[in-house]
């Protein structure tokens, strides 16, 4: 049985090369910047192109820069504003971090679950909490019975184990 990718599993990849593909580049810049004194002057001399400075900064970077992150450096230069670097990798990494995190429903039953079960399981959830959801299943047998499922900071507990320690607690009180 091949294991098929999921269009958000795609989509995750495509996400985090297009930030990889940011991110290493740019901090690769501000490095070169704050520890070669060289080239941060001749970067700050007004008296530079942009397009001098651009092929310098590009040499600070193994395998030089992309065409579309050479043109944002260039419109820093050209703004003068290239001491915000710091400032502008700073809020990009904020907000790479507000990405929303996989929503993960763990699933554990005390025997292994059927594929009809899984899928119906799996519409019911899907249902209840959005179609964002991917799945976790595993099998405890000390659950004796039933399903308990957790979902982010939610869980439901299904199973005989929890019953009975319920059943217990009430007879208790």
């Amino acid at each position: 049985m091949s294991v098929q990718a999921r269009p958000q599993d795609y989509a995750a990849a495509i996400y985090d090369l297009a930030v990889e593909a940011w991110s290493r580049p740019l901090r690769a810049i501000r490095q070169a910047l704050q520890d070669d004194r060289t080239l941060r002057a001749a970067v700050e001399d007004p008296g530079q192109t942009t397009e001098a400075k651009l092929h310098l900064l590009e040499k600070a970077v193994p395998g030089g820069l992309k065409p579309e992150i050479r043109k944002f450096l260039g419109t820093l230069l050209e703004a003068g504003q290239m001491d915000q670097l710091d400032a502008i990798l700073a809020e990009f990494e904020r907000l790479v971090r507000r990405r929303p995190e996989r929503r993960v429903a763990h699933v554990t039953s005390a025997v292994p679950l059927t594929e009809e079960e899984k899928a119906a399981l799996q519409a019911n959830l899907i249902k209840r909490f959005g179609p964002d959801l991917e799945f976790e299943f595993q099998v405890d047998k000390s659950i004796l019975g039933g399903i308990y499922l957790r979902v982010g900071d939610q869980v439901i507990d299904g199973t005989v184990a929890g019953k009975l320690a319920a059943l217990r607690d009430q007879l208790a009180a």
